[in-house]
C-alpha cells in the first residue's frame, strides 16, 4: 500500500511528454494534492530523451521522488534511462510494445509490465493527430490511481478549446479509451492517498514565481535573450508583464540586454534582466557599470552545467565563483540564492527593493533544477512585502536646494537619486570614477592629491552600503536540532535546501539527528554568524558535511574564506542531474560510518 504517488512519463522530444506531465500534475493538484514536478530534457528540438517526473501527496512535497511507482515508457530508451535506475519491486510500467517497437524490455525484478495498445487506440480515434497516444496514456494513469476521469476531461476541455470542438472531442475519446482499457484489463495501484477536490492550490515553477514576484514588486522593465534555463522567466513576463505595465524587450544578445536594463534603471524604472551562465559572462561589464553609476538593477542568473556550452539542459550550482567575480574591482552588490518555489515569489520583490534602496546591482542565483521544477502552493501573500524605492527624487529640485549632488557623501553611503527630467537634477553618469556631482577624476585629474582623495571618499561611500544591507538581511538559521542534540550538520545553499532536509528526515530511521544550514544571502555574507554556528556544532562533537552541485565545493570554499572554518567533508554532484533525497541519505550514511566516497 503506497503512501504517495510517483509517476514518470518518459519518451523523446516531440512525444508531448511535457504537456502530458503538466496535465497529470494539474489533475493531481485539482484533486487536492501537493505536487512536485520536474522535467529532464536534451538540447535538440526533436528526438533525444526527455522525461517528466511527478510526486504527489496530501502533505507538502518539496523534493523529487526517490523511486517511481508508475512509469509511462514510450520509447526503448525509456527503459535504459528511467525504468532501470528509478524503479523497484512493485512498480508498474505502461508501454506499447507494438506501436513503438519495444521488444523484450529489461526491468528490475518485481516490476510489472503493462502492454497497452495506445498507438492503435489513438489511430482508431483519429489517425491525423500524431501524438494522440499521449492522451491515451494519461487517461490510463488516471485510472491506475483511481483519479476522477471528470477532472481529466475538464483539463482537456480547457486546454484544447482554442483548437475547436472537434479537437476537444478527439482528446476526450482518447482519454476515455486509456481509462477504460485499464479498468477492463489490469489491476490498479493500491495506495492510501486521499483525494479532496474541495482543496485548492496553484501549480507553478521556480522561474515563474520569481517573475510573478517581480511583477507584484512593481517591475517596470525586463530585458532578456533566450537562454536555457532562464528563458521561462522572460516567456512568463512577455505574456503577463504588459498586463501590469511592464515593458518586456527581447534583445539580440546579452550585452545589449544588460545595458538596456542599466539604462532603464537610470531612467527611473524598476528594472531587471535574466540569463544563464554564458550570458551572464557577457553581462559582467554592465554589472560594474551599474554599480559605479549607482543604478538599481536585478540580474537573474539561472545556472546550468558548464564550462562554455557545457550541459545546456542540465543543472549545476557551478556559477558561484563567476557571480562573486563579476566585473572588475571592488564594488557593492548583493548576491541572493533562491531557496524554493514560494521563496522565489518573495525574493523577486525583495531584490527590487534592495536594488533601489541601496542603489546597487542585485544578482539572484538560481539553477535549472530550481527554475524548472514545479510545486503546488496553497497561496501567496501579495501584501507581505511593500514596495520601497529608497532615496528617489521625483519632484523638481528647488533653486535653494542646489547644487544637486548625485553622488553626495552620506553617512549610509546612499545618495539621493533623481529621475532624468526632474528640474535641476542634471548630472554626469559615467563609468569612470567621479566626484560628488559626477565630474570625472579618472583622466587629467587622476593622481593629483584632490583626485586621490575623491577616489578614496567615493569608494568608502559606495562600500558603506554593504554594511547597511548586511544589518538589514536576516542571518541564516539552523533547521533541526541544536548542537547539544544533533550528531550531524549539513551545510548547503540555494536549491539544495529541501532535498537535503528530506534526506535528513529519512536518515532519522538510521539514528541520525541531523540539522541543516542552508545559505541564502551570499553577498554581503553573515560571516560572523555562520562561523559561530559552525564552531558551536563542531565544539559539541557534531559531524559537519557540505552538500552542493559542483566539482570544487565553491560555497564551502567561500565559507572558509569568510569565516576561517573549513568544511573538509563534502558530497559534491556535477553530472547535471538533480539530486534525489535517497542519494543524499546514502552520502550521509557513508559519512556517519566514516567512509564518504565520491
Amino acid at each position: 500500500m503506497l503512501d504517495q504517488i510517483s509517476i514518470r512519463l518518459s519518451g523523446q522530444n516531440g512525444d508531448g511528454i511535457f504537456s502530458s506531465g503538466d496535465t497529470l500534475a494539474k489533475i493531481l493538484t485539482r484533486s487536492g494534492l501537493k505536487v512536485h514536478g520536474a522535467r529532464s530534457y536534451q538540447s535538440i528540438i526533436r528526438g533525444g530523451h526527455v522525461s517528466y517526473s511527478i510526486r504527489a501527496n496530501t502533505g507538502d512535497v518539496r523534493a523529487p521522488a526517490d523511486y517511481i511507482d508508475v512509469m509511462v515508457a514510450i520509447r526503448p530508451d525509456s527503459f535504459i534511462a528511467d525504468v532501470m535506475p528509478m524503479m523497484k519491486a512493485g512498480g508498474k510500467v505502461l508501454y506499447d510494445s507494438k506501436g513503438f517497437r519495444i521488444k523484450d524490455p529489461e526491468v528490475p525484478e518485481g516490476v510489472t509490465l503493462i502492454d497497452i495498445p495506445a498507438m492503435q487506440m489513438a489511430r482508431d480515434i483519429d489517425s491525423s493527430i500524431k501524438i494522440l497516444y499521449n492522451t491515451v496514456f494519461v487517461g490510463a494513469v488516471v485510472a491506475m490511481y483511481g483519479l476522477e476521469l471528470e477532472v481529466h476531461e475538464t483539463m482537456l476541455k480547457g486546454f484544447f478549446q482554442r483548437k475547436g470542438d472537434k479537437v476537444v472531442q478527439i482528446n476526450l475519446e482518447a482519454a476515455r479509451a486509456g481509462y477504460s482499457w485499464v479498468e477492463e484489463n489490469t489491476s490498479k495501484v493500491e495506495h492510501s492517498v486521499v483525494f479532496d477536490r474541495s482543496k485548492d492550490g496553484i501549480y507553478i515553477g521556480g522561474n515563474e514565481t520569481l517573475a510573478l514576484g517581480m511583477l507584484n514588486g512593481g517591475l517596470q522593465s525586463y530585458s532578456w535573450y533566450p537562454m536555457t534555463p532562464a528563458t521561462p522567466v522572460g516567456s512568463f513576463l512577455a505574456t503577463y508583464g504588459p498586463l501590469s505595465g511592464c515593458i518586456v524587450k527581447q534583445m539580440e544578445d546579452e550585452i545589449n540586454v544588460s545595458n538596456y536594463a542599466v539604462g532603464a534603471a537610470f531612467a527611473g524604472a524598476r528594472s531587471a534582466c535574466g540569463t544563464s551562465g554564458g550570458g551572464f559572462a557577457l553581462m559582467s561589464e554592465a554589472i560594474g557599470f551599474a554599480s559605479i553609476i549607482e543604478a538599481p538593477v536585478v540580474f537573474i542568473e539561472v545556472a546550468r552545467g558548464g564550462p562554455s556550452t557545457g550541459l545546456p539542459t542540465k543543472t549545476e550550482q557551478g556559477d558561484l565563483n563567476q557571480m562573486l567575480g563579476a566585473s572588475q574591482g571592488d564594488f557593492p552588490r548583493a548576491i541572493i540564492a533562491q531557496e524554493g518555489i514560494a521563496d522565489g515569489f518573495y525574493l523577486g520583490q525583495e531584490s527590487l527593493n534592495i536594488a533601489e534602496k541601496y542603489q546597487m546591482p542585485v544578482i539572484i542565483a538560481s539553477d535549472l533544477y530550481m527554475g524548472e521544477h514545479f510545486e503546488t502552493l496553497d497561496g501567496l501573500d501579495f501584501d507581505r512585502i511593500p514596495i520601497e524605492r529608497g532615496k528617489l527624487i521625483t519632484e523638481d529640485i528647488a533653486d535653494d536646494e542646489l547644487p544637486y549632488l548625485r553622488y553626495k557623501l552620506t553617512d549610509d553611503g546612499i545618495s539621493p537619486r533623481v529621475i532624468p527630467g526632474v528640474a535641476n537634477g542634471m548630472h554626469d553618469a559615467g563609468s569612470d570614477e567621479h566626484d560628488e556631482d559626477g565630474a570625472l577624476v579618472s583622466d587629467k585629474r587622476a593622481g593629483f592629491p584632490e583626485a586621490i582623495e575623491v577616489r578614496i571618499q567615493q569608494m568608502k561611500k559606495r562600500m558603506k552600503k554593504m554594511d547597511g544591507l548586511l544589518k538589514e538581511l536576516p542571518p541564516p538559521e539552523v533547521w533541526g536540532p541544536g548542537p547539544d542534540e544533533a550528531n550531524l550538520l549539513v551545510v548547503s545553499w540555494g536549491s539544495s535546501r529541501d532535498t537535503v532536509r528530506e534526506a535528513l528526515t529519512q536518515a532519522e530511521a538510521d539514528g541520525v539527528k541531523g540539522a541543516s544550514l542552508n545559505i541564502k544571502y551570499i553577498l554581503p555574507f553573515h560571516g560572523k554568524e555562520v562561523g559561530e554556528i559552525l564552531r558551536a556544532y563542531e565544539s559539541a562533537g557534531v559531524k559537519i558535511l557540505g552538500v552542493e552541485a559542483n566539482y570544487t565545493g565553491q560555497m564551502m570554499r567561500y565559507i572558509r574564506g569568510e569565516t576561517g572554518f573549513e568544511i573538509k567533508d563534502k558530497y559534491l554532484r556535477y553530472e547535471g542531474e538533480y539530486i534525489l533525497p535517497r542519494e543524499v541519505r546514502g552520502a550521509i550514511e557513508q559519512f556517519m560510518n566514516g567512509g564518504l566516497q565520491q
